[in-house]
């Protein structure tokens, strides 16, 4: 049995996957998730539900949302980041990564090599 190779957050590159669309709608900002999986899709047919979510942004989210280009690695984002909205209180690391899990564990994230 193979052990899990254990990764570093700080060493990768986050992009959000394809087909999730970042949207500024009346002053608002949404994460467009398309409803793609078997159940959903039946649920969209039959029962006349919307194709896609529409997961409303906070400022903060949507500014992390928009870094990932592809390039920028999460100590870039954060630097970016603290300079935009402040680091008082030194968080702004802990909490962009806890913002990345979370994404994550929704599979909304694909990782690269930094």
């Amino acid at each position: 049995m193979r052990k899990k190779e254990r990764r570093n957050m700080l060493e990768e590159v986050p992009v959000l996957k394809n087909g999730l669309v970042l949207e500024v709608a009346e002053q608002e900002r949404y994460l467009i998730v398309p409803r793609s999986a078997w159940l959903e899709r039946v649920a969209t047919k039959f029962l006349k539900q919307p194709t896609e979510r529409r997961i409303k942004l906070d400022e903060h989210g949507y500014f992390i949302l928009s870094q990932m280009d592809g390039e920028t690695t999460i100590p870039e984002m954060e630097e970016r980041f603290s300079r935009t909205f402040g680091n008082e209180d030194g968080m702004s690391l802990s909490r962009l990564v806890r913002f990345l899990q979370i994404m994550d564990s929704y599979s909304w994230l694909k990782w690269k090599r930094g």
